[in-house]
């Protein structure tokens, strides 16, 4: 009887702080996301390239390089009118280890004030982490899709399945009389 005891909660122990890792994970998860929409809100570029993923920058051609197409993407959309005012994050969806690197599909609604209205987007980000889950980087899927998101994941777990995008709703702004 004392074995079957000390067994449970053995076990019991185990699940507990199992239960606290992916506890940790997800609060790391949404803290990322909402210091990456932060920045984009702040215009935070310095803040924004930390959260850019390292083969991006790469990509990208360095970190100044990062930084200008940033400034030039806020300036287009100041030009148009449009505001990104708030942000909200979901629980992940997907979440996944895939060799040193876990990865995270993220539900996010955006509101973006433009002329004439707002517009409110559905879409979904992938948060990586890195180092043990200590870095974390963001990936906006606007432009990605599950034929080319290997691309600027090179170690994308491709059981992982990016959800279908949905077209962002504009609601109008009431007139007032």
């Amino acid at each position: 009887m004392r074995k079957y005891n000390k067994t449970i909660s053995v076990l019991m122990l185990c699940f507990f702080f199992s239960f606290q890792s992916i506890a940790q994970i997800e609060f790391d998860i949404q803290e990322a996301a909402k210091e990456y929409f932060t920045a984009k809100m702040c215009e935070d570029y310095q803040t924004l390239l930390g959260f850019t993923y390292p083969g991006v920058v790469e990509k990208a051609g360095g970190p100044d390089n990062v930084i200008k197409a940033l400034e030039l993407i806020h300036e287009t959309q100041r030009k148009k009118g449009f505001v990104l005012q708030e942000f909200k994050s979901k629980p992940h969806i997907q979440l996944t280890m895939t060799g040193e690197e876990t990865h995270s599909i993220v539900p996010v609604t955006t509101v973006s004030k433009v002329p004439g209205g707002k517009v409110i987007t559905e879409s979904h980000i992938i948060v990586v982490g890195t180092e043990k889950n200590t870095r974390w980087y963001i990936v906006e899927t606007t432009s990605l899709d599950d034929g080319n998101v290997n691309k600027v994941l090179t170690s994308w777990d491709n059981t992982m399945l990016l959800p279908f995008k949905k077209a962002p709703i504009f609601k109008e702004d009431k007139q007032t009389r």
